[in-house]
């Protein structure tokens, strides 16, 4: 599990354990009776929360790909530095 995904999943365990003290045992089973548009709404922001959710997942990916990509980029120009200060030997016979 990576950081990101820690911080998300520690949140929605959060999130629940709130909701667990706050929220009566069986309301959920009456909010969708009683009412349906209110039951509706709560899982239009479930999937809104879970689709947020794989968006900062990818999000991350990106940007850990993006940094990935700043070390190398930074890497080849540390070699490519350095292999520009090297002497040359002029003595030294051409390669085949």
């Amino acid at each position: 599990m990576n950081p990101v995904e820690r911080v998300l999943y520690e949140q929605v365990a959060d999130l629940l354990d709130r909701l667990a003290t706050s929220v009566p045992e069986g309301s959920l089973e009456r909010v969708r009776t009683a009412h349906p548009d209110l039951s509706a709404r709560l899982e239009g922001a479930e999937a809104g929360l879970a689709g947020t959710r794989q968006e900062v997942l990818e999000a991350y990916g990106r940007w850990c790909r993006a940094l990935e990509d700043i070390e190398n980029l930074w890497a080849l120009a540390a070699a490519r530095s350095a292999a520009a200060e090297e002497p040359i030997d002029e003595g030294a016979p051409l390669a085949a």
